[in-house]
């Protein structure tokens, strides 16, 4: 007789995100609060992050039928996604204009686009595959540092490096399935989902930073 998938998983998975859930909620007015006409911006980080961490929070909490854990795979995947473009999307809202702006949402978009669909054909694939378009589509910005310091200012820019630091660990921790600390309670998909909550948190700053620095 097959163990149960829910007596299997470790006893942190999905937690990190749930709680990464509720931290948002907490924290979004905040952010909002200074934004000053810039609102739409901060909409599309807090609607990619939370986005992303809710569906990972159902995904791993919730013990789906075989089929509908399958179906919220994808999801889970996809959704990461929908945090980078919407990550990028307020960075470039609020730090960029014009043709810089729209040239690096345009970039963005495109390569989440195109990580999408190599994610979804490749879901089966060792992790290490899904992992490598997560770091590639997600250091985007790395050309367009220069503008993004001139428009948020230099504790922007440090701040959106750290996430950017972080997340890729977490996609390398994901991809290597490392480090195997305790598998009935913390380890290498939990390193992921925490190196994620630093890298969002990482870039929350940086949106905060950047609202100050424009005011």
């Amino acid at each position: 007789m097959s163990t149960p998938r829910s007596a299997e998983r470790p006893l942190w998975r999905g937690w990190l995100h749930v709680a990464g859930v509720v931290l948002l909620v907490a924290t979004a007015p905040l952010l909002l609060s200074r934004a000053h006409g810039r609102e739409v911006w901060i909409w599309f980080y807090l609607g990619g992050v939370g986005l992303m961490m809710s569906a990972s929070a159902l995904f791993h909490r919730v013990t789906w039928s075989p089929r509908a854990r399958g179906a919220w795979r994808r999801v889970d995947h996809s959704t990461i996604y929908a945090a980078i473009v919407g990550t990028y999307l307020a960075l470039a809202g609020v730090t960029l204009s014009g043709r810089v702006r729209t040239t690096l949402i345009l970039i963005v978009a495109l390569a989440a686009l195109v990580g999408i669909v190599v994610g979804q054909v490749a879901l089966g694939a060792p992790k290490w595959v899904n992992a490598i378009p997560y770091v590639v589509v997600g250091w985007g910005a790395v050309f367009f540092v220069v503008p993004i310091e001139r428009g948020g200012g230099l504790w922007c820019l440090i701040w959106v490096l750290v996430g950017g630091v972080a997340y890729s660990v977490g996609a390398v921790a994901y991809g290597a399935k490392r480090p195997r600390l305790n598998p009935k309670v913390f380890s290498y998909h939990e390193v992921f989902h925490a190196l994620t909550l630093v890298g969002a948190g990482a870039h929350y700053l940086a949106l905060y930073s950047a609202l100050g620095h424009l005011r």
